[in-house]
């Protein structure tokens, strides 16, 4: 993971032109991405497209039998799945970007930004738009509430709002730290193996064991970050506004401390013992829902729920 100190800064100016987005859509090269219109363009553009892709999975899914024969919740959290998975994969290429071939980001983590981080920052804004949304949307339909996703995706929100477009500093950890995404392809695919009755396959098995691993590296990268912020220390303290180090540490240290570790044991318990933990627990009749990634055990399917966990 040193391959910010000792990456050819010579380099950076090379590939800065070459960001899958630059190539995707080059006309974005002509774009103010620091103005305001641009971002709230592209954050709405960004919810639009999560939006169809929920709506699309949902028309596609619905030709499959196994999708059909899943409850209401099921086949919410069946489409948001894969929402989710959509928007992992895009981020590992977006984020990986700066990871691999872009040191930028890295010489300085509360002032450096780019013209694709602020691009990237409003994707990423834009989608958990949509996930705090609806969140809320099925919290009220299927009465459930659960504060740790809750906050989770509320502090992803505010946060990435607040530091990388309000205040334009931070962008080495909303954009970099978003590549910790990387896990929920393959937790979407464990999910829907498990209610396909696939939870014995070779393909389940071998997903699950990769899950594992990218978990342990979600620990790395966290801890990457921290050692980051240690190394930087005094460009943070002087640059960085009191209400940003709260929101980006507050989420930082909660991932590296509980979330990452508590998933990382619930995926690997799963490895031996292939069930729906939620579905499992509501068969006992236990109260309360943790639809989060990870989750503790604790009631049905909520759509809501995040597949790290189920």
């Amino acid at each position: 993971m040193m391959v910010y100190s000792y990456f050819p800064t010579r380099f950076a100016p090379r590939y800065a032109g070459d960001h899958p987005l630059l190539r995707l859509f080059p006309a974005l090269r002509e774009v103010d991405a620091r103005a305001t219109e641009t971002k709230l363009v592209v954050a709405a553009c960004a919810t639009a497209v999560t939006l169809a892709t929920f709506l699309l999975s949902y028309l596609v899914s619905f030709n499959l039998p196994v999708f059909r024969a899943l409850k209401t919740k099921e086949k919410v959290f069946w489409c948001l799945s894969v929402v989710r998975s959509a928007f992992g994969a895009v981020m590992v290429v977006l984020s990986g970007w700066y990871w691999v071939m872009d040191p930028t980001l890295s010489q300085d983590v509360v002032k450096a930004t780019t013209q694709t981080s602020f691009l990237t920052a409003s994707i990423i804004v834009g989608f958990f738009v949509f996930e705090v949304t609806a969140l809320a949307i099925s919290d009220v339909v299927f009465r459930t509430f659960d504060p740790a996703l809750f906050a989770h995706h509320w502090l992803c929100l505010v946060g990435c709002s607040t530091m990388c477009l309000y205040y334009e500093i931070g962008h080495f950890f909303g954009i970099q730290g978003v590549m910790l995404e990387m896990t929920t392809p393959f937790s979407c695919l464990c999910w829907v193996l498990l209610k396909s009755k696939m939870a014995h396959t070779t393909l389940w098995k071998c997903n699950q064991l990769f899950l594992i691993h990218l978990f342990h590296m979600r620990t790395i990268i966290e801890g990457y970050m921290l050692l980051m912020t240690y190394r930087q220390w005094d460009s943070v303290m002087a640059n960085m506004p009191v209400v940003v180090f709260v929101l980006l540490y507050t989420q930082v240290v909660l991932q590296f401390v509980w979330l990452t570790p508590y998933w990382t044991y619930k995926k690997t318990s799963q490895f031996f013992n292939p069930i729906d933990f939620n579905q499992s627990a509501a068969e006992k009749g236990t109260k309360g829902t943790y639809h989060g990634k990870g989750s503790t055990g604790k009631r049905n399917d909520t759509p809501s729920s995040h597949v790290k966990g189920s």
